[in-house]
């Protein structure tokens, strides 16, 4: 490698020192207390960054709890059209990015959180009274599905079973019963990969819906197999409905920043090359300094201390982590149908090593353009030096207004007006909180849906 292809690469780091995120801070306050008109103008207030998907899922989120619901599909439309453009371009130039600031890369989101774009849109339709375009939400859902189990074997269906199941759901309401039956089907083969992966239970009603539709489309072999593993469903009680309750709860954890150090040895083969000749040598000495990571040299082996910021995940757990809904007709406990985030965890365990490597590169030829520097002076190498660390930083961007956990109340209720009691509860399933939805209407052979937030 030639000095040449140092120094650039330094002074397009200094640019990187002005894409810092915005902070949340005040959006989150503003947000946890309610007043999400506050929130959104604190977001803007933060720059207007429209053309950033960060700030587009922020957006979307917060007009959607303040009822904006028209404005919060049209936020999160230019967000999936955004993540889609970015998302392939960031597959195709994977290789190319080992060479490029993470901070000054497009963010195209995570799987999980482009499938949760389509899980707010459809409950914005569902409150407009436009079930045709929610469906439309549910297929643009299975199909981004579809893609991610085309495009890697190993898909462990992460943010997938949520998804199928509320699709089902919808489907359902809207009389599409062999649309529902497929979701549904999704929903079982990705919950039980799911509950292996991140421990969310299989949702009985799951299985007791494949029952229910297999009966009612006529699959007589399906609905045998279906009914010996999860028994037949109880009927319906005539002129009744169902309340479909979405509670969410707490936030997912934000992504910190995590200092690393590397030992760089004087008997490294690197070290003892004055000029690398190419970008490959780079890259396999990077992968020798990654497996150093938490390993102890004698002050006498090393060269230089490498220190690289890297992106990481403290859990963020709520402290309400279970929901019971009772009324006058009867009890139902939630399920925990979705752990957002334990999908952001396993999500960025499996993009961790691809994230060492880059920023292990990247230290490498900031270390080597010092060394490079350091030999024209040692004031410039100093000046080069505090370069360095001035722009190590990690990438710490994503969606954090997204709640921690979601659950499910799923009941069948005689038509007419109710007032339902939701009683929280904590770790040790001790009740901590409750509330009061008052003058909930249940309409004969129909669903209504409402989502809950809480924050603590």
């Amino acid at each position: 490698m030639q000095t040449v292809k140092i120094l650039p690469l330094l002074a397009l780091l200094c640019l990187s020192l002005g894409c810092s995120p915005y902070s949340m801070e005040e959006v989150r306050i503003a947000f946890e207390q309610g007043d999400f008109d506050g929130a959104l103008v604190e977001l803007d207030a933060g720059g207007k960054r429209q053309a950033k998907l960060p700030y587009l899922f922020e957006r979307g989120l917060i007009a959607h709890y303040g009822d904006l619901f028209d404005e919060s599909n049209r936020t999160f439309e230019l967000a999936e059209i955004t993540s889609d453009d970015l998302y392939t371009k960031s597959v195709s130039r994977e290789a190319a990015s080992l060479l490029t600031s993470d901070n000054l890369r497009s963010y195209a989101g995570s799987q999980y959180e482009r499938l949760l774009i389509h899980y707010y849109r459809a409950l914005n339709y569902v409150y407009l009274n436009m079930p045709d375009d929610a469906l439309v939400e549910c297929r643009k859902a299975s199909r981004l599905l579809q893609f991610y189990a085309d495009a890697d074997q190993n898909y462990e269906f992460v943010g997938a079973a949520f998804s199928a199941y509320l699709s089902g759901i919808l489907y359902e309401w809207a009389g599409d019963w062999n649309d529902a039956f497929i979701a549904y089907r999704w929903a079982e083969k990705a919950y039980k990969q799911y509950e292996s992966a991140l421990g969310v239970p299989f949702p009985q009603d799951v299985g007791e819906s494949l029952v229910r539709l297999a009966g009612k489309l006529g699959f007589r072999e399906e609905f045998e197999k279906y009914a010996a593993t999860y028994g037949n469903p109880l009927e319906a009680p005539p002129d009744s409905g169902e309340l479909i309750l979405l509670y969410e709860t707490g936030f997912v954890p934000p992504k910190i920043e995590e200092n690393i150090v590397f030992p760089i040895l004087k008997s490294d083969p690197i070290v003892q090359d004055d000029d690398p000749q190419d970008e490959k040598e780079v890259r396999e000495y990077a992968r020798r300094l990654v497996h150093r990571r938490n390993r102890r040299y004698k002050e006498i082996e090393i060269e230089y201390l490498l220190r690289v910021a890297i992106p990481a995940y403290r859990s963020n757990r709520p402290r309400l982590v279970g929901i019971d809904a009772d009324t006058a007709h009867g009890y139902t406990a939630g399920v925990l149908v979705e752990d957002v985030e334990g999908a952001a965890l396993k999500t960025f365990e499996s993009e961790l090593p691809t994230i060492m490597l880059r920023t292990v590169v990247r230290g490498v030829l900031k270390y080597l353009g010092f060394r490079l520097a350091n030999k024209e002076g040692e004031v410039i190498g100093r000046l080069v030096n505090l370069l360095n660390v001035a722009t190590e930083s990690a990438d710490t961007r994503s969606w954090q207004t997204l709640p921690n956990q979601i659950f499910l109340v799923r009941m069948r209720l005689p038509a007419g007006v109710h007032n339902i009691t939701l009683s929280f509860s904590d770790r040790t399933n001790r009740q901590v909180k409750t509330d009061v939805l008052e003058d909930v209407i249940i309409r004969k052979n129909d669903k209504t849906f409402l989502n809950y937030r809480t924050f603590e």
